[in-house]
Parts: C-alpha cells; sequence; structure tokens
C-alpha cells in the first residue's frame, strides 16, 4: 500500500499548487505597466525584470516537468494495477482508497476532515475577499493556501491510519 501512487497524489497536488505560488509572485511584480486605450489601440503592456521572467519561466517549466513526471507516473501506476486504474482527467479525485471496507473507512474519515475544514475556511476565505485592503495577490495567495491545507489534512489522515495498519 505504500507505494500505491494514490497515496502520493495528495503530495504531488501540493508540489503543483507551491509551484502556482512562486508563478504567482513572480507575475505579481512588472516593472512597468502601460494601458493604452484610445479609438485606434486597446493593449495593456507589461515589463518583468530579470529577476521576474527568471521566476515566471522557471516556474513554468518546472511546471511542465512535474506535470511529464506525474502523467508518467500514471500510466506506470495503470499498468502495474490494472483493477485500481487511475483516470487522467475524471471529477471523482483519484486519492479516494477503496478497495475494501477498511480504506473505504478511511478515505471518509479523512474526507470528513477536509470538509469540516472547508466548511469554516471557504466563508473567513469569502470575508477576508470582500473586506481586505491588500492587493488581490493576498487573496489569491489564500486560495492556495487553502488549497494545499486540505491536501496536507487529507495527507496526514490517510498517512496516520496506514502507519498504524503497518505496524
Amino acid at each position: 500500500m505504500k507505494n500505491d501512487f494514490r497515496m502520493q497524489y495528495p503530495l504531488w497536488m501540493m508540489g503543483f499548487i507551491m509551484v502556482l505560488g512562486i508563478f504567482l509572485f513572480g507575475v505579481n511584480s512588472p516593472e512597468t505597466t502601460e494601458i493604452v486605450n484610445t479609438e485606434i489601440e486597446q493593449s495593456i503592456l507589461v515589463e518583468y525584470g530579470v529577476v521576474q521572467g527568471f521566476v515566471i519561466v522557471g516556474s513554468i517549466i518546472l511546471y511542465l516537468i512535474m506535470l511529464f513526471i506525474f502523467y508518467m507516473k500514471i500510466r506506470r501506476h495503470n499498468k502495474l494495477y490494472p483493477t485500481q486504474k487511475i483516470p487522467s482527467f475524471a471529477i471523482r479525485p483519484p486519492e479516494y482508497l477503496e478497495q475494501d471496507e477498511g480504506m473505504t473507512h478511511i478515505t471518509r474519515i479523512a474526507s470528513q476532515k477536509v470538509y469540516t475544514f472547508m466548511t469554516w475556511s471557504l466563508p473567513a476565505l469569502a470575508v477576508f475577499a470582500m473586506f481586505s485592503p491588500l492587493p488581490r495577490i493576498y487573496t489569491v495567495l489564500a486560495i492556495l493556501v487553502v488549497a494545499l491545507l486540505q491536501y496536507v489534512i487529507y495527507y496526514r489522515e490517510i498517512r496516520a491510519h496506514l502507519k498504524e495498519e503497518d505496524e
């Protein structure tokens, strides 16, 4: 069970979220922004410095590399476990581990904890977004933090139960 890719899936999602956060900081700090709005032309010119450009391009490249590795791991998992295939595009999250009653119970407990977290964090996030005088980047960053924390909660709960089973 330890080598099951579905156990690693939340870790991959956390990694993707962190890379998106790095990208967010890169695109949020342009050196100059020029807006042209005339009868003839409508355009926006945004210029980034060397460091910001490196962060933006680097995070995009890292994201694409991670996406390729992630896809290859899904393909490998599906070949090794044909009865527990992970679809590349599905509405239902593949981290649900429901091959028997015990795993269904563990998944249910972990999902309940995530649901409880979301029940409190989303309204708090909405209030933050409505009344915060901070720039929009902080709202987007808060959304990424909530997304990251839901995977942390899920992973820790699943991991704790699987450690108990191994002992």
